[in-house]
């Protein structure tokens, strides 16, 4: 594929084709609902109609991907790179679990609305923008687009008084984060003169980085701390996660956490590369204090959606210590970890919303006692999504975690990696209780688990991710080369490092 001019109407349309129809798909949905929208058939159909979306934009972007396709000219507001699409198939995948996950239960817990799917559409345009960006102001409205829609999904079930409370707390924190990134972004404008990304990036290097650009930098991480739930902006994400409907919450712990980290990286490998020093004792402390927040208080829990919640403050951690890392080879292992992590979750999302009712923040560590007896392969799922969260041998969630130490390690920062082992350790006494439970307790009485069957779409979201935790687990040297590759597109940053990533 020859280079695309991003200067003529075709080479737009060329380099933003996935996003472009991903928007075309919100709208003719949101027109279908307008035409349909009163029964079960009619949602059910939205949902159909996005998945072909998605998918049809998952397959755009293989095109382009796979065709080599980079920017032609000066550099742009959008990325036209390797790493930006990586990053939209991460948010695609996240997406189209999240489809999945909500096509039958919707219907099932009575929420027929169909304009579900319209949001959640245009949300993953939001996250496209927000993971591609290569300025300041399309960041911005990239986070605005995903974050609107989000507030109202959080608080779809209006027959629940704690979804509507999860949406207005989402709604308040996420308004209040966006102030501080928006404020940020203008006193980097006023401190460079430009919010294009690889200007910055050439400021800052040429004159090291002024107080207000510094400044700038640390409303800028403030601002997207909050929307992934690092300590200390976690403090909305436990409520917003459990009272939000479960699908709901499968697509915010994975589209929402991944659209912002692969932000964060491509604001300081590109704007921010040589002011290293500046801003790894911030993001190492976030990231430290964050793992052991995090693992501390999930220990604590019964609830498991809930504990799912703090779960993933501390994989915000381990997420952070990988950007913490300033190098290519962390800029990889953030890749990587991400893709498993939305694997592993959008699984067990999708195996929790069938082992409750309403939400299912009554699902305990109880709950799951004997699941092994009544439904072997359901368990067997969430034992291999458990086992994956934890970072065990065999598992995607190990290869993801093991690049993390092999970044941080290739730096020379003992102490992060120690921190991260160790908390990693601590994680296990509520990943292992569940597994205890469902293999080694009897049920709570004859008729547990009686209704825990996984319907058609959520089953092919859960077997496709536990097959790929499994494979890449057991064969991981694609990934790996595939991530390292795609990193490549910071070289000549500053941060082009490079460390060895082979678990």
């Amino acid at each position: 594929m020859n280079p695309i001019d991003m200067r003529t109407p075709l080479g737009i349309v060329t380099a933003m084709l996935p996003e472009l129809i991903v928007v075309a798909t919100s709208l003719v949905v949101l027109l279908l609902n307008a035409w349909r929208h009163r029964t079960a058939a009619d949602s059910r159909l939205a949902g159909q109609v996005s998945l072909v979306g998605l998918v049809v934009a998952l397959a755009a972007l293989a095109a382009l991907w796979s065709g080599g396709a980079t920017a032609a000219g000066p550099p742009h507001m959008v990325a036209l790179d390797g790493y930006r699409f990586a990053a939209l198939g991460v948010v695609l995948v996240a997406s189209i679990g999240g489809v999945l996950l909500a096509l039958d239960y919707l219907e099932r817990e009575g929420m027929l609305a169909p304009e579900y799917y319209s949001l959640l559409l245009m949300a993953t345009a939001g996250m496209m923008y927000l993971a591609g960006a290569e300025d300041l102001i399309v960041l911005f409205l990239g986070l605005e687009v995903m974050s609107v829609p989000v507030y109202v999904m959080a608080a779809f079930n209006r027959r629940n008084v704690l979804s509507a409370e999860a949406g207005l707390k989402y709604f308040l924190i996420g308004a209040f984060a966006s102030a501080f990134l928006l404020y940020g972004i203008a006193l980097v404008y006023g401190a460079t003169g430009s919010t294009a990304l690889t200007v910055i990036g050439s400021a800052t290097s040429a004159q090291g980085l002024p107080v207000m650009a510094g400044l700038g930098l640390m409303l800028l991480v403030i601002g997207l701390g909050f929307k992934v739930a690092s300590v200390p902006f976690h403090m909305w994400a436990p409520d917003v996660y459990d009272g939000a409907p479960t699908p709901v919450t499968a697509f915010m712990a994975t589209g929402v956490k991944a659209a912002g980290f692969l932000a964060l990286v491509r604001v300081l490998m590109v704007g921010f590369p040589n002011t290293i020093d500046s801003w790894q004792p911030a993001l190492g402390g976030l990231a430290a204090a964050s793992m052991i927040v995090g693992n501390l208080v999930a220990l604590t829990q019964r609830s498991i959606k809930r504990m799912l919640a703090y779960s993933s403050v501390a994989h915000a951690g381990y997420l952070l210590a990988a950007v913490w890392a300033g190098s290519r080879a962390g800029a990889a292992a953030t890749l990587m970890y991400l893709g498993s992590y939305v694997l592993t979750t959008i699984a067990t999302f999708g195996i929790l919303g069938v082992l409750g009712r309403g939400g299912e923040r009554d699902v305990t560590v109880d709950s799951v006692a004997g699941l092994a007896r009544r439904r072997p392969w359901l368990a067997f799922a969430l034992a291999v999504c458990m086992f994956s969260l934890l970072g065990f041998p065999g598992t995607f969630g190990f290869v993801g975690k093991w690049a993390i130490l092999s970044a941080i390690t290739a730096e020379h920062h003992r102490a992060l990696a120690v921190v991260l082992v160790l908390t990693s350790l601590v994680s296990a006494g509520y990943y292992l209780p569940i597994v205890r439970s469902m293999y080694m307790k009897d049920p709570v009485s004859e008729a547990s688990h009686a209704q825990a069957s996984l319907p058609a779409a959520a089953r092919i979201a859960v077997a496709i991710g536990v097959v790929l935790i499994l494979v890449f687990g057991v064969a991981p040297q694609p990934v790996v080369t595939s991530t390292v590759e795609t990193a490549r597109a910071f070289v000549g940053t500053g941060l082009d490092r490079v460390a060895d990533l082979r678990p």
